[in-house]
């Protein structure tokens, strides 16, 4: 699997668990088979007594629906960007807590990282 193949299914799944209930329910178990299973296109479309090839052109439907949603509404681009932000943070608190053995630096430390963990 190319490494631009797995960001994609990894964005996918990351776009399919913010706007997935947005879907129809054949949308959904489509997808969870795909992305949270692991099935391939035959197994899912065994699973769904479809055809392979409706299958791929349900997830290229259903892929575009959930692109579109993030180009309206931005949830999964906002999150990034809160991750990258604590993660800095998180880097500039770790080079000043060298310095300071300061309680508080610890306190904003484990606040980071709990926003880190909810982004997730």
């Amino acid at each position: 699997m190319a490494a631009t193949d797995f960001n994609d299914r990894i964005r996918f799944g990351s776009l399919y668990e913010i706007y997935g209930a947005l879907l129809t329910e054949k949308q959904r178990q489509c997808l969870e088979l795909y992305v949270c299973e692991d099935y391939s296109l035959a197994e899912v479309a065994e699973e769904m007594n479809v055809s392979r090839q409706a299958i791929h052109d349900l997830l290229k439907r259903v892929e575009q629906t959930l692109e579109h949603y993030e180009e309206m509404l931005g949830f999964l681009q906002r999150v990034e960007k809160m991750r990258m932000l604590t993660v800095e943070a998180e880097a500039i608190l770790d080079g000043a807590a060298e310095k300071h053995k300061d309680i508080q630096i610890s306190r904003l430390r484990e606040i980071l990282q709990e926003l880190n963990d909810e982004s997730r």
